[in-house]
């Protein structure tokens, strides 16, 4: 595939020969839990929190920040994931899940997190075992200490001030309808940020408009290819978006493997800004 940084994405095959590593976590990141108790990869532990990962804004009735330090470190606890653990992250719908999970985990400095490429589709579909049974975390010896890396998120405050500087690229991930403003999912005000570039999250995938099929990541000439005919320039610092912060991991997570250094999500998306007055759309 010629990924820049291809450690952070497995095969089912290579998770399948590694899945008994002692120091290895498999992590279910369902949309809803009935998926996991449903069958699951065997040994994999279901994600408890909701599937953003995100405190809820009281306000505005909606998850839209990222959850704190103290809620992470509890989220490892009960994942069994400890300081000298490796993870790998998968779920059923386009790997926007577990690419979330990614991120978060990132952003708090734990950064031995792989994503299984093309999710529990490509799992089962390679003939691999399935489970039943729920699993136990493993036994945590040494905790894992966390701390926010700052780099990796844009705050309203910054895009504010950053959306229109020329050293600066805003990628608006969502659907097109999104973009032009024909969807508004509950905002208030609808539209893109001014000067944002549109690219559509699923772009990234073989067969990517079957959302039940298996969409496994294009190759690393394919996603290249497709960022520079978006005119995205990797000197730039590049700040991904959607609704909720979760497709735009997903084309970070690609930026990643491509090798592109300066992305950061912006987390609070359009939740965020298209429920406040002051910020432009257009």
């Amino acid at each position: 595939m010629g990924y820049a940084n291809p450690d952070i994405l497995v095969s089912p095959h290579w998770l399948h020969q590694h899945k008994d590593d002692p120091n290895l976590v498999i992590v279910d990141c369902p949309w809803e839990y009935y998926s996991y108790t449903r069958a699951h990869i065997p040994g994999a532990v279901c994600r408890p929190e909701h599937a953003y990962i995100k405190n809820v804004d009281e306000e505005l009735g909606q998850t839209v920040l990222v959850a704190d330090l103290k809620e992470v470190e509890k989220l490892c606890m009960d994942l069994g994931i400890g300081a000298d653990s490796t993870v790998v992250a998968y779920d059923e719908w386009g790997s926007i899940f577990a690419t979330r999970f990614w991120w978060v985990l990132g952003y708090y400095g734990f950064n031995k997190v792989k994503v299984l490429d093309g999710g529990w589709q490509n799992w089962v579909s390679s003939g691999l075992p399935i489970s039943f049974t729920s699993s136990k975390p493993k036994e945590i010896t040494n905790r894992v200490k966390l701390k926010a890396n700052p780099e990796m998120l844009v705050t309203i405050d910054e895009l504010l001030q950053k959306y229109d500087n020329p050293s600066w690229q805003v990628l608006d991930v969502r659907s097109a309808d999104e973009y032009h403003g024909h969807a508004a999912h509950g905002n208030t005000r609808i539209g893109h940020v001014p000067g944002a570039i549109h690219f559509e999250w699923d772009r990234l995938f073989e067969n990517s408009k079957d959302a039940e099929g298996i969409r496994p990541f294009k190759s690393a000439d394919d996603i290249e290819a497709f960022f520079n005919s978006a005119r995205i320039d990797s000197s730039k610092n590049i700040v991904t978006h959607c609704q909720a912060a979760v497709r735009a991991t997903l084309v970070a997570f690609a930026l990643e493997l491509i090798g592109y250094g300066k992305v950061k999500v912006y987390d609070g998306s359009m939740a965020e800004w298209a429920n406040r007055d002051d910020t432009p759309l257009e």
